[in-house]
């Protein structure tokens, strides 16, 4: 059985392309192959039974793949083939249930100096983090998801890399995280991370005296291994 031309509106979605169901009773397979897109994800989320942890002026997701048994029997944990996803403008926002992208994201997101520099989180979960852009290209086989291209989150404030292993199935992510913050946010703060604090405040007042006479950006990198709920965000090195 296969559906050619598919245009469906589903909870704030709209499918389009095309997919089949082959096989037999009991040992069938379905694919699809096309695009699903929408304005606001949190709609979609919610209409769908998710927590709305992101926001979005509108997305899409490229599909290409396939899994055992009926259309109906769709998930993430069943999957294989390859998912091209595009956010435009939009946050990841804290809800009860919905911390994940939080912790591995918003974490880094160092919107004031002063308070980072006392290590002091607490404003952090209640903001969210906004980006302009999120873009991420996968391959997955049966529920095993692996960055072909890095997850990458473009922002007002930072840029971030996902490169790493998402196992929908064991419920486990192994990842390495890259954050690009400016060069006066981020020095203090990667400073203090490999235990020189004396250095991290030199560094912040030269960038102040000199300015655009340095480079504006500076790197950090860490590990992020465990359970995807409560994942375990490790520094790893400086750039």
């Amino acid at each position: 059985m296969v559906f050619n031309g598919l245009d469906l509106g589903l909870k704030g979605m709209q499918l389009q392309g095309e997919g089949g169901w082959e096989g037999q009773a009991g040992a069938s397979n379905s694919w699809y192959r096309g695009r699903i897109g929408g304005k606001n994800l949190a709609d979609v989320l919610k209409g769908w039974g998710f927590a709305p942890t992101v926001t979005s002026e509108d997305f899409h997701l490229d599909v290409d793949g396939r899994w055992p048994g009926s259309p109906a029997w769709v998930g993430l944990k069943r999957f294989s083939g390859s998912l091209d996803a595009t956010l435009r403008k939009g946050q990841f926002v804290e809800v009860e249930g919905g911390a994940q992208a939080l912790r591995v994201f918003g974490l880094l997101n160092f919107n004031s100096i002063g308070r980072r520099l006392r290590l002091d989180f607490s404003d952090l979960f209640g903001k969210g983090l906004s980006y302009d852009r999120v873009r991420g290209v996968l391959a997955a086989s049966n529920g095993v998801y692996v960055t072909r291209e890095p997850i990458t989150l473009t922002g007002p404030s930072s840029n971030l890399e996902l490169n790493g292993t998402l196992d929908m199935v064991a419920d486990q992510v192994d990842a390495k995280l890259l954050v690009t913050l400016p060069v006066t946010n981020n020095l203090p703060i990667a400073a203090l991370i490999v235990g020189a604090p004396a250095v991290g405040g030199a560094l912040f007042l030269i960038d102040k005296l000199i300015g655009d006479r340095v480079a504006r950006f500076a790197s950090v990198k860490y590990n992020v291994k465990g359970p995807w709920k409560e994942p375990k965000i490790t520094f790893d090195k400086p750039f």
